[in-house]
């Protein structure tokens, strides 16, 4: 994938996760999972901007999974 077809799926997935109603979030995740290994795979680094994010996705996912847990 070049650069461009790169920076064009960062535009699409980030859009989705942005406009995404809190609490769906991190269902997303996925798609940031596989742009973040692309990126990888350039080997032109990862935005730190996309680690913060994942990081966060990966926060709401674990909550996520807690919420509906019975008491």
């Amino acid at each position: 994938m070049s650069l461009t077809e790169l920076e064009a799926r960062t535009a699409e997935v980030t859009g989705a996760i942005s406009s995404a109603k809190p609490g769906v979030r991190h269902l997303h995740l996925d798609a940031l999972h596989g742009l973040v290994s692309e990126y990888a795979l350039t080997g032109n680094g990862i935005p730190a901007r996309l680690r913060q994010l994942q990081e966060e996705l990966t926060n709401e996912a674990i909550e996520a999974r807690f919420d509906n847990l019975p008491i």
